[in-house]
């Protein structure tokens, strides 16, 4: 049996980003199965000028997976001078598989979210992502243009109250996250301009500060987040604190960094301690620091369930901060709950290990012990420099039960949702 090559393998995907939409219709109307699921993963999407079609979309995939036999006629030659014969035998074709589509769909997302290392892994190789990466690169631009043409832009000059900044807020994070520096620190500096230091400023401050970093100026980054508390409230919540952070050391002032840094630490693991449906497991010494390992259910992203968190509070004051989390994701029908470890740090994630039953506390102790003395090796990583509004990559999982965690908002909308009916008087 030989093993398929990646770079063939992906070769569907491939045409669903390159091939001209016409040709693969053409070849989708006449049967083709690589056709019919690189048409289908367009329709999904909506790129590439093709309508969103989901119904559509589903269809296609069925003929793409239909199993299909065909004979073909096998010469066999005669032996001891007698005459050969010809014999028919039957060669199945599967198309492309339901399995093998979902693993198609997610390598074409790490590509138009520009994740190589991810997609490394689940393009099949390195070598695999890399054939794929200029036609993904060339339709990612393609959406940033499409989007850019299809947003009205708000002219700084035009808004004049503090109470309408609402829109200019709006285009300013479109427009950094469209890769707009100019505009978008445009907008911000005329929301604090307009705001002040209150708290309606402190979205824009943030941003400001982001945009100061990626140009190098990590002075006037920590003086324009001065008025924003640390850690702030909802909805900012961590990442005030690590932009901060990536500040002080971008200026190598370790002593402001570690101030922040711990700072941070004790306020997530203040807000875990006070949750009511969050329980402390342990506590206990690492090489570096202390942990303590905590009991918190939450969805901490879709499909995967937080189920523990580990906080290490760490005493190099250069340390990066870090989190370790027990999550749970659900299997497809007639699969099991695949259980990972995984550490999350600004800059990146890395599965330490998987289980396919729930760990005990001591099993993920100890794994959290081996992480921390240097002696677990991390399965796979998935890096991303600090760039472009990302001073912290991961803040959430980094420092939990604050006020941008989606927990903490659900939590709270539930309170307010339930004070308003309390309040509301009866007919």
């Amino acid at each position: 049996m030989t093993t398929v090559d990646p770079v063939v393998r992906n070769a569907p995907l491939k045409a669903a980003f390159a091939e001209p939409v016409e040709s693969l219709r053409t070849r989708s109307d006449n049967g083709d199965r690589q056709a019919q699921y690189a048409l289908s993963f367009l329709m999904q999407t909506g790129l590439r000028g093709v309508e969103k079609d989901a119904l559509g979309a589903e269809a296609l995939r069925a003929r793409a997976g239909e199993t299909r036999t065909q004979a073909m006629p096998i010469y066999v030659p005669g032996v001891n001078g007698n005459p050969g014969s010809t014999i028919m035998t039957q060669i199945s074709s599967p198309g492309v598989s339901d399995a093998e589509a979902r693993r198609l769909d997610a390598c074409g997302a790490m590509l138009l979210l520009g994740e190589p290392a991810m997609g490394g892994a689940i393009c099949g190789s390195p070598e695999a992502y890399i054939d794929l990466l200029p036609a993904g690169a060339a339709v990612r631009e393609e959406m940033v243009r499409k989007t850019l043409s299809a947003v009205d832009r708000v002219d700084p000059a035009t808004v004049s109250d503090c109470a309408a900044t609402d829109a200019l807020w709006g285009d300013a994070a479109f427009r950094i996250t469209m890769g707009d520096h100019a505009g978008a620190a445009a907008a911000s500096d005329r929301i604090i301009a307009l705001c002040g230091e209150g708290r309606p400023s402190w979205h824009a401050r943030v941003m400001r500060a982001q945009i100061h970093l990626d140009a190098g100026e990590p002075d006037a980054a920590v003086t324009v987040m001065a008025p924003v508390p640390r850690p702030a409230p909802a909805p900012i919540g961590a990442f005030a604190s690590q932009v901060v952070m990536a500040a002080e050391a971008q200026r190598e002032d370790w002593v402001g960094y570690r101030r922040e840094r711990d700072a941070l630490t004790a306020a997530s693991v203040a807000a875990l301690r006070a949750e009511p449906a969050t329980r402390i497991l342990e506590r206990f010494a690492v090489s570096g620091g202390s942990a303590e390992l905590f009991a918190r259910d939450g969805a901490l992203f879709p499909g995967l369930e937080g189920e523990m968190v580990v906080l290490i509070t760490l005493t190099d004051e250069r340390a990066a901060p870090r989190a370790i989390w027990l999550t749970r994701r659900d299997g497809f029908v007639g699969q099991e709950a695949v259980w990972f470890l995984d550490e999350y740090r600004c800059d990146g994630r890395s599965t330490l290990t998987h289980f396919n039953a729930r760990p005990s506390t001591a099993a993920v102790r100890e794994h959290v012990e081996r992480r921390m003395n240097g002696t677990l090796e991390p399965m796979s990583s998935s890096q991303s420099g600090l760039g472009p509004a990302s001073a912290c990559r991961w803040p959430v999982q980094v420092a939990p039960g604050l006020g941008d965690d989606p927990v903490v908002l659900a939590r709270e909308a539930d309170q307010a949702a339930a004070e308003s009916a309390s309040s509301t008087p009866l007919p």
